[in-house]
């Protein structure tokens, strides 16, 4: 390890589900640098993927691992280095025992990232490098992150993602789950590959003409290398054709074969079969690609970003809201929304949550659920008119939004689907902290009234001025037609406001002649 730096260093550990890593990077001249990588093996998505928990041998080889890592960092005075994990122990049943002990043993907290956090970061470093490399043709451009556990597909317009979908299989995933069906199989390959159809097939980009291919992961630097791909600068570069040749001639062979060709460990031999089912599945979406452009990014590149930048909250709450509104829009396009009404909706809700921040006291960051609510709050009808609201709720509820947990989705959905999580027995609401439901009840209460000020979406009411004079809160604004809708709403809205802040709407509309 070198000697510690002057400039600002810090550490990520992250826990995968075939090794755990180490970085140490630091803040130089305005650019992150890499001082040290370390990387210890451990087969815990084996034991997740098959048995569904961590097992104590893993975990105390794991707590082994941390503590050899935690030694290695004081000589950069770090104490409390970013720890994370992905699949490997978010899909684990002992989660909960496993963070406990890695805790008590290592004195180390660890964050469990949701999916959609996950592959965030990693589109994050993507993007960047995209657009610092300038390494992709015009058009539209598909990244997919093959992990180890699962495979995150968003479709890149040039300025931001405008679609984004998690597909909860990666190759070793894969390779435990068809395992025992291959010692029984003759036909092995075309098992795994009517299987990859099938999971892909789901995925619908057609509207976004995607004219270039750029594909991550943990096993693309071995297919990479075997099919003689080159590198640019922080990019590989897979001929087409090379990739379709080593998968045509290594989809009929055993693991054990694969192995004893290229001098592997018949482990690994395995989840390379099975990763480059995947990449060739990926093909299908941009079918005229010559190349696919691999850049040389992980997860705790993402992190350290963030870390490590002067203005990183700021950086990373904008690059969320620009992503995530964007992916929102095109869903609700998607779903025959009027969006010109769900972006009035979103003014007007983020004029209140701002008018009356000492009122409802919330973090800043809660903003954007309200945006993204006034987004997606009309797709329930296109399901059923009759039932919009619960069909909203629990079609939110089931999206991939990007860049945020379970629990945010879940807010989202209350949010738009005015559904009070005090009074709903939905079994998904033991997600939610009572501080959570309590943040999705204030905010359910400024969204009414938005929707109630544009009831008729004909965008009636203009100009609109909020204020508070003592237990009232006052919506003054400009129109030049009836308003009698909007009114109604509105009245029908503050009772709700009234029970949750304890303060007493009231609208006044002046009327201006034509």
């Amino acid at each position: 390890m070198n000697k510690k730096s002057a400039a600002p260093i810090a550490a990520v550990i992250e826990i995968g589900s075939n090794n755990v890593k180490l970085r140490v990077s630091q803040l130089s001249k305005g650019k992150i640098q890499t001082l040290d990588r370390l990387e210890y093996p451990i087969g815990l998505g084996h034991d997740v993927f098959e048995n569904g928990s961590v097992s104590f041998d893993s975990l105390r080889e794991l707590s082994a691992a941390l503590s050899k890592f935690s030694a290695a960092l004081l000589s950069y005075n770090i104490e409390k280095p970013r720890v994370v994990s992905c699949s490997a122990l978010r899909e684990a049943k002992n989660r909960a025992l496993v963070i406990d002990q890695l805790k008590v043993r290592n004195g180390l907290d660890v964050e469990v990232l949701d999916d959609s956090q996950e592959k965030a970061y990693i589109y994050g470093e993507i993007m960047e490098r995209l657009e610092r490399e300038q390494a992709v043709k015009g058009g539209a451009s598909l990244i997919a992150y093959v992990g180890a556990g699962s495979i995150g597909i968003a479709v890149f317009d040039g300025q931001q993602a405008v679609y984004s979908q998690n597909i909860p299989i990666g190759p070793l995933k894969l390779h435990d789950a068809l395992s025992k069906m291959r010692k029984g199989a003759q036909d092995f390959h075309c098992i795994v590959d009517e299987y990859m159809d099938l999971l892909l097939s789901r995925v619908d980009i057609s509207a976004f003409r995607v004219q270039n291919l750029i594909v991550t992961g943990s096993q693309m630097g071995r297919v990479a290398r075997l099919s003689g791909a080159r590198q640019e600068g922080e990019m590989v570069r897979l001929d087409v054709k090379k990739l379709i040749s080593l998968y045509d001639e290594l989809r009929s062979m055993t693991a054990e074969s694969i192995g004893l060709r290229y001098g592997m460990t018949e482990d690994k031999a395995a989840v390379l079969y099975t990763a480059l089912f995947v990449y060739r599945g990926l093909l299908r979406f941009c079918p005229g690609a010559k190349e696919v452009v691999s850049p040389i990014a992980d997860i705790s590149q993402g992190v350290m970003r963030y870390m490590l930048s002067p203005r990183a909250d700021a950086q990373w709450a904008a690059y969320l809201r620009k992503n995530a509104l964007a992916c929102a829009e095109a869903t609700a396009r998607s779903f025959g929304c009027d969006l010109e009404h769900s972006q009035r909706i979103g003014e007007f809700c983020c004029k209140i949550f701002d008018k009356l921040k000492k009122v409802h006291g919330l973090d800043p960051s809660r903003r954007l659920i309200l945006e993204l609510a006034a987004t997606l709050h009309s797709c329930g009808s296109f399901v059923c008119v009759r039932q919009h609201s619960r069909c909203t709720f629990d079609m939110i509820k089931g999206m991939d939004i990007f860049g945020l947990s379970e629990a945010q989705v879940l807010q989202i959905a209350l949010v738009a689907g005015s559904v009070n999580p005090s009074t709903e027995e939905d079994p998904e609401l033991l997600l939610l902290s009572d501080k959570e439901r309590l943040e999705a009840m204030k905010l359910e209460a400024m969204f009414r009234m938005a929707n109630a000020l544009d009831k008729s979406h004909r965008e009636k009411l203009r100009d609109l001025k909020i204020s508070t004079d003592g237990d009232r809160v006052l919506f003054r604004a400009k129109a030049r037609e009836n308003t009698l809708l909007e009114r109604w709403a509105f009245e029908e809205a503050s009772q709700f406001f009234q029970n949750v802040f304890g303060l007493l709407p009231e609208l006044a509309v002046k009327f201006e002649a034509l």
